[in-house]
């Protein structure tokens, strides 16, 4: 998960040994010293409205027509008009200062410079036709830039760069094939809008490979794109039509500061840290697949003003496929699923979800077929959501190539899969064939479990506990996480918080639903608490039979048989856990077990204890009536207890998952926003991206 990054040197050197795309780029450092002399022919005939022809044979350089002249081994445009390009232009410039619109066509022309950028549009839009069958070619040989974005090196900021740069608009188009060599920094960079329009494109370079700074936008093409930084960039918006994309990154696929919008076309990102990046992202269609190591679709980054963004990731259409490392789709904000078709093969660490968001999740549409660890699964529980969804939690963890299936009762098949490539435990799905009030049988291999459809997301199977290890502590409450908001964290005189609490969440360390489902308490309160000091409020007041315990009185593992009378905690209690139900599996310093992850290690008095629920004291002294008539306590391992959901649930009976309720928003989750901001706005060398 992404967190608020300055890109200083961080990726060029090891990213550029890892693609080795600058082999070729940073072979010429001695090319200037041995480049050969280049004569010019001029014969500035008057061709008005005509094309001006510029050839280089044999190391001469040749230019028919007007509006062009050269110098050595710089050709300068300096009239708007139409250009035709012909020949191989080693170590040499074209710089267009002109007014208005200059055409380029392209006719198997290649140019390469080691000194600066190969061509440098300084004032005028740039438009470049590669023509129909030709094959051409622009490199920059420079050394890749390893100065800090935001450096005070004058010659880097001096310095153009990309191989293509441009201070207006620069538009792409064609069918022939472009090759675009970025060694310095940026394959193509426009200060203003970039378009692509059509044409067959191969970019390499050390740092973003097409970069538009107000826009970006795709409408047709074919592309192969390799760099260490982004494939597509824009500090504004980046819009893709349609074309084929294909990307291999060192830091984001597709990345923009404001909107990213995918409208069609085919997107395959075989390697990427994240995939798809904007504080907005539309997918309205198009084929999707990405691998990413960290997020695959992420709404983060900061505002150019520094004003607080509002993120959201929004799937109306097309196919998506990711296979993340970190999150499969992660909003900083909501997330709106209305249709297309969602397939998410992890993570397999529980430290990541296939589904991750601050704000609500909604889906009214489309179909989504999800799969990871359970450590911080999340379902698409938001209250606008018309389409049910199905969680199904498994005992173990499930290798690649078990079939996942689902079927109505009366065996008809809804889904199928068995194309997951990394080890699961939970399972999403949803679909426009799901009905409420319909009974469905889901089945993982031999693992087979049935459910009746309610409305909103419907939970089955015991949910695992936490990968990790929760934390170490000493005696007397050492190590503690949070308190709750509204509750009493070890104060005195704690009343009433937490009075008929629905089900608690099932939690995994950071604010996150984890454990498994068990059974709810019976007309009773909050599960048996961990020893607090004295006075600690008479916690289990009249409980029955206690739990088996580990520790400093606290339940060890399996559910038992629930407590009969007696109490638990230090002198004068009141009346907590009154009528209580079957008391919660409590692991180490009075959390409930629940899970895979080592219990903590603590002495007496409640060391390691999480953080409580909402409303209620944790060993305060004289605390009354905390978490009466309660339903199911949480499963905890770690620190960090959520806030519980509202309505508790009968044994056996498939659980409502509103899992949004469930984390802990201030502390549980970690902003992935990234800090891209840079203030020199006057220097030539793009920084500001």
């Amino acid at each position: 998960m992404k967190k608020n990054i300055n890109k200083k040197n961080k990726a060029i050197a090891l990213s550029l040994a890892g693609i080795g795309l600058m082999l070729s780029l940073g072979a010429c450092s001695n090319v200037g010293a041995n480049a050969a002399t280049i004569s010019a022919n001029v014969s500035n005939k008057d061709t008005k409205g005509s094309t001006t022809n510029i050839s280089v044979d044999n190391k001469t350089v040749s230019i028919n027509g007007d509006g062009a002249s050269s110098e050595g081994n710089v050709i300068t445009v300096s009239k708007a008009g139409d250009y035709n390009f012909t020949g191989a232009l080693d170590e040499g410039q074209i710089i267009v200062d002109a007014d208005g619109d200059v055409n380029f066509t392209f006719n198997n022309f290649s140019i390469s410079y080691s000194k600066d950028a190969p061509i440098v549009a300084k004032k005028g839009n740039l438009n470049i036709v590669s023509a129909d069958g030709t094959d051409n070619k622009v490199s920059d040989k420079r050394a890749a830039n390893t100065e800090d974005e935001n450096g005070s090196n004058e010659s880097s900021k001096e310095a153009y760069d990309a191989a293509i740069y441009g201070e207006a608009d620069i538009n792409l188009s064609g069918s022939g094939k472009l090759t675009v060599e970025g060694g310095y920094e940026d394959g193509i960079h426009s200060k203003s809008n970039l378009s692509v329009e059509s044409g067959n494109y191969s970019v390499t370079a050390s740092h973003h490979g097409l970069n538009g700074k107000k826009t970006l936008v795709v409408k047709n093409g074919t592309f192969d794109v390799t760099t260490v930084e982004d494939a597509l960039h824009s500090k504004g918006d980046v819009t893709v039509e349609n074309g084929e994309i294909n990307i291999n990154a060192g830091d984001d696929a597709v990345h923009a500061d404001n909107t990213l919008t995918v409208k069609d076309g085919k997107i395959n990102v075989a390697a990427s840290n994240e995939g798809l990046e904007g504080i907005t992202v539309n997918i309205e269609g198009g084929d999707i697949t990405v691998n990413s190591s960290d997020d695959g679709v992420n709404a983060a980054g900061d505002t150019e003003d520094g004003s607080q963004a509002s993120y959201a990731i929004n799937i109306s259409g097309g196919n998506l496929k990711v296979v993340p490392g970190g999150d499969g789709i992660d909003s900083n904000g909501d997330l709106n699923i209305s249709g297309g078709n969602i397939f998410i093969d992890g993570p397999s660490d529980g430290g990541n979800a296939p589904v991750d968001y601050d704000g609500t999740a909604t889906i009214t549409g489309g179909s989504i077929l999800a799969t990871g660890n359970s450590g911080m699964f999340e379902g698409l529980g938001g209250n606008g959501s018309t389409q049910s969804s199905i969680i199904y939690y498994l005992d173990s963890n499930v290798t690649p190539g078990s079939t996942i299936k689902l079927t109505d009762e009366l065996g008809n098949e809804i889904f199928s899969s068995a194309d997951q490539t990394q080890s699961y435990n939970a399972v999403l799905y949803s679909s426009d064939k799901l009905e409420s009030g319909k009974k469905y049988d889901i089945s993982v291999g031999d693992s087979k479990e049935s459910v009746t459809l309610e409305s909103g997301s419907n939970t089955v199977g015991k949910r695992q506990g936490g990968m990790g290890q929760p934390p170490q502590g000493g005696p007397q409450g050492g190590n503690q996480g949070q308190p709750p908001q509204g509750g009493n964290f070890g104060g005195p005189q704690g009343g009433g918080n937490g009075d008929r609490q629905g089900q608690p969440p099932q939690m995994n360390g950071n604010g996150r639903e984890q454990g498994g489902m068990g059974q709810p308490p019976q007309g009773g309160n909050q599960g048996q608490p961990p020893q607090g000091g004295p006075q600690g409020g008479g916690n289990g007041d009249r409980q029955g039979q206690p739990p088996q315990m580990n520790g400093s009185g606290r339940e060890q593992g399996g559910m038992g048989q629930p407590p009969q009378g007696g109490n638990f905690g230090g002198p004068q209690g009141g009346n907590n856990g009154d009528r209580q139900g079957q008391p919660p599996q409590m692991n180490g310093s009075g959390r409930e077990q629940g899970g895979m992850g080592q219990p903590p290690q603590g002495g007496p008095q409640g060391g390691n204890q999480g953080q409580p629920p909402q409303g209620g004291n944790f060993g305060g002294s004289q605390g009354g009536g905390n978490g009466d008539r309660q339903g199911q306590p949480p499963q905890m391992n770690g620190n960090r207890q959520g806030q519980p959901p509202q309505g508790g649930q009968k044994p056996g009976q498939a659980h409502i998952d509103d899992s949004q309720n469930s984390k802990n928003k201030g502390d549980s989750k970690k902003k992935k926003n990234k800090q891209k901001n840079n203030k020199n706005t006057d220097n030539k060398s793009g920084k500001e991206q």
